[in-house]
Parts: C-alpha cells; sequence; structure tokens
C-alpha cells in the first residue's frame, strides 16, 4: 500500500498513532515535506527516528522548506529506490530527492520537494533556515532528464503547489495569503508544463483540501494512491 500525509514538523505522535497492522516495509507512507524530524544535534533526533523506523511500514518524505538541510546530508547516504535517487537516513527512514521520479507498483511518481519560507525574517541561516529551501533550475532540469527517461508521469507530489494554483490557495486559506508568487512556485509550474500528471497532491498550505479534478491539499488526513 502507499499513503501519503501533509506536514508533521517533528510531531512524533503523527506517526506512532498510525495503526500499522497488518502493514510490512513494503508499505510505504509518504510526507509531503516539512517532516521536521531531522532538524537538531544530539540522541532525540536519533532516539525519534528510531522509534518511527520502529513502526511496521516504511516512512518515506520530501523535503519542504521548515528543514535542516545540512543535517539531512550529514546523516544520509544515496541509494536507487524504486527507480530513481534517494537518500537512507537511519532506522531505513527515505528521503525522495527533487527531480526524481520513481516507479512504486506501477504507478509513475514524480517527486519535487522544496519551497519559500515567508517566516524566513525571524529564523536564522543556518540555525533555523536553510537557502537550499527553494526549487532550483538544476532540480527542474533533473526532473526533465527523468521525464524524458520514463516518459510520463501519472502522480506528481510537492510541498508547495505550482504558480497556477496559488490564487485558488489563498481563497480557502489564510496561511501564505498575503504572499506574492514564489519562485519556487514558478519552477513547479514549469514541472506541471513538462509532465501534466493526472494526480497532483501538495502540503505545506496546512490544510485538507480538494483544489480541483487534478490537485489536491493534504495536511492531517492520509489518503491512499
Amino acid at each position: 500500500m502507499l499513503y501519503i500525509t501533509g506536514d508533521t514538523h517533528g510531531e512524533l505522535s503523527r506517526i506512532m498513532n498510525i495503526n500499522d497492522e497488518g502493514l510490512t516495509k513494503e508499505d510505504y507512507i509518504i510526507v509531503l515535506g516539512d517532516f521536521g524530524f531531522v532538524w537538531e544535534n544530539g540522541p532525540r533526533m536519533l532516539e525519534n527516528l528510531k522509534r518511527i523506523g520502529s513502526k511496521k511500514f516504511s516512512l518515506v518524505f520530501l523535503d519542504g522548506n521548515h528543514e535542516n538541510f545540512a543535517k539531512i546530508k550529514e546523516i544520509s547516504s544515496e541509494i536507487e529506490w524504486h527507480g530513481g535517487k534517494a537518500d537512507l537516513l537511519p532506522h531505513g527512514i527515505v528521503h525522495l530527492r527533487r527531480g526524481e521520479i520513481y516507479n512504486i507498483n506501477g504507478k509513475i511518481i514524480g517527486v519535487c520537494g522544496g519551497a519559500n519560507s515567508i517566516d524566513k525574517m525571524f529564523r536564522t541561516e543556518g540555525v533555523s533556515w536553510w537557502a537550499d529551501e527553494e526549487i532550483t533550475d538544476d532540480d527542474v532540469l533533473n526532473f526533465k532528464d527523468n521525464l524524458a527517461r520514463c516518459g510520463k508521469v501519472d502522480i506528481m507530489l510537492s510541498h508547495d503547489a505550482p504558480a497556477s494554483i496559488i490564487p485558488a490557495m489563498r481563497v480557502f486559506s489564510q496561511v501564505n495569503g498575503y504572499c506574492s508568487i514564489s519562485v519556487s512556485q514558478m519552477r513547479l509550474e514549469e514541472i506541471l508544463y513538462l509532465a501534466n500528471p493526472a494526480k497532483w497532491y501538495f502540503g505545506h498550505w496546512h490544510m485538507d483540501k480538494q483544489i480541483n479534478d487534478q490537485f489536491e491539499c493534504l495536511y492531517r488526513s492520509f489518503k491512499e494512491i
């Protein structure tokens, strides 16, 4: 089985309270960014990862904007995962890289984490904010190259939404509602133009909302795909 959910922000109960009866490590729960469990130095971080890894399912995440990108790189190693590149963290937790495309149970799934933090003026670079949060041209180019190899994408997973969806999000949500279109949102729009998947799921906006037939925002709900 393959499930997706929205931002967890290091809230351990969100993961530990998942009923894993009947599930195995071949069943995946994917967090759509702002995973938040790889943040501070010290034993608590590794203990939390160990507890998450003890669940019967496999926990997988794409990065959001509120992540310690330096720490993710420090504690992970590159692996091949379902036809794409990923990062293996302690206790079997997997980070999906931007621009990669994976074949999971016959579903062709594209991934692009990352987003702009509207609160970065209140954060400290290298401590509570990292410039790596923004989607880059190289991330889009990586997706384009992988799309040429795979031929199509059935489902797209991202943290934020493409630029063309942001006006609708401003109607539905008070979060980020006053902000201009970000560079990351524009680059997700490029990916939408390239792939135009049948379904696109994203987090970031802290709401559970079906936007239209193609786009759905997830926060605390779980959805099987």
